[in-house]
């Protein structure tokens, strides 16, 4: 049976005046006949064939060749896991110190001179933690071809005694200060 219309759209012209009960009872046997046939017989799914990931880029193919994507995965940041201990009054980050703690353990404090990019390429996103282990503050220095963000009405170094500050690469000779900063009493 074919569905009956009562007005004009965009399934033709329609019958111009009321459906008759009939009429409506014949189109909601025809709707139910079609659901019917559905659940009775459902159609076949198109199927995962194949998953593809290069880097964090993933892509899903279908047994008919359709293909989704690519999407981005997520990665879980890295998270410091080696503790070194720095027992010197300077120190000079090299790359293995990418994504490390280290424990400033120096009475007298420690000087920590941030290097260019050219004489250390740390990835830009790349974290280096200190904690100020001993009485001396840890201070942050860069030569004149690096900038280091700290915040205004403090100064670049440690606290006090436990105090953390992470460096953070954000540029290619910019790094972000993050963490417990002396305030500047100086100002």
């Amino acid at each position: 049976m074919t569905i009956v219309y009562r007005t004009a759209g965009a399934w033709g012209a329609g019958q111009g005046y009321n459906l008759t009960a009939l009429q409506a009872d014949g189109n909601f046997y025809d709707l139910d006949q079609r659901i019917q046939a559905i659940e009775d017989n459902p159609p076949e799914p198109v199927n995962i064939s194949n998953i593809t990931v290069v880097g964090t880029q993933m892509t899903v193919i279908l047994e008919d060749a359709t293909e989704f994507g690519p999407f981005t995965l997520p990665q879980a940041n890295f998270r410091p896991s080696v503790v070194a201990t720095v027992s010197t009054v300077t120190y000079d980050p090299v790359l293995g110190d990418a994504n490390g703690y280290k424990r400033c353990t120096n009475a007298a404090g420690c000087a920590v001179t941030v290097p260019s990019n050219s004489e250390v390429a740390f990835p830009v996103d790349t974290e280096i933690t200190f904690r100020q282990a001993g009485d001396g503050a840890v201070t942050f220095d860069a030569p004149t071809d690096v900038t280091l963000n700290g915040l205004l009405g403090y100064l670049n170094q440690t606290a006090f005694e436990g105090a953390t500050v992470t460096l953070k690469k954000v540029a290619t000779d910019e790094w972000d200060l993050i963490g417990l900063l002396a305030e500047d009493v100086t100002a």
